[in-house]
């Protein structure tokens, strides 16, 4: 059976300004339903320009980002950098980020409650995300990203800073959104971490992800 390819990256290149060595260049990659791709790679390496350029956040100048209309409408993105408000509750935040990927409002507490629940914080949706810890606060920023149902979700360092708990979490919240179809690709330094979930585990080295690939099985 033929796998369903939801993106395809030919030949990307990218550079900041005119004239400085690219970041990226002569970059391919597929990515297909239910496939969970990681990256490695070294500091400035060009790992996290790599998902702003998927997820249209930063302007590339050669090859192309290919991906259907409807793919594209369900690619969901995750920072590094936590995007949440610590002045709102845990649910809160999710029906914030809900409302702006533009879920009906009927379903926005159910989706929510879903996820926290699914992420061990069922019992934490009505505290401000002040008063949660690092690991938690990490666990509702992957909830944020989930509230869409994604058909790509693009990770960069998802769990970093995590404890065992909201590790375990997260990489397992992860995996079921994998047999849901979503496909993904992760950054991550944590060791162990690609192991635990890709399909394939790349090197992005000099702006080109190499052919030499490191099999998870």
């Amino acid at each position: 059976m033929m796998k369903e390819s939801l993106c395809e990256i030919n030949n990307l290149g990218l550079r900041y300004h005119r004239g400085e060595s690219a970041i990226l260049q002569g970059l391919s990659l597929s990515l297909f339903k239910g496939e969970i791709v990681g990256i490695r790679g070294e500091n400035g390496a060009g790992k996290s320009s790599l998902l702003k350029a998927i997820a249209g956040l930063l302007p590339y100048q050669e090859g192309e980002i290919r991906m259907p209309k409807e793919v594209r409408k369900g690619l969901s993105y995750l920072p590094q950098d936590l995007s949440l408000y610590d002045s709102l509750t845990a649910l809160e935040n999710l029906i914030f980020y809900g409302k702006i990927q533009g879920i009906p409002g009927r379903l926005l507490k159910t989706r929510g409650n879903w996820l926290l629940e699914e992420l061990g914080l069922s019992q934490k949706s009505r505290e401000k995300l002040s008063a949660l810890s690092g690991g938690m606060k990490r666990r509702v920023h992957l909830a944020s990203a989930l509230m869409l149902r994604p058909s790509i979700l693009l990770l960069d360092e998802p769990t970093v800073g995590c404890d065992e708990e909201s590790y375990h979490r997260i990489r397992d919240l992860l995996l079921k959104m994998k047999q849901q179809g979503t496909g993904m690709l992760l950054i991550s330094h944590g060791r162990g971490e690609l192991e635990d979930l890709a399909d394939r585990i790349l090197t992005l080295e000099q702006g080109k992800l190499r052919e030499k690939c490191i099999s998870s099985d």
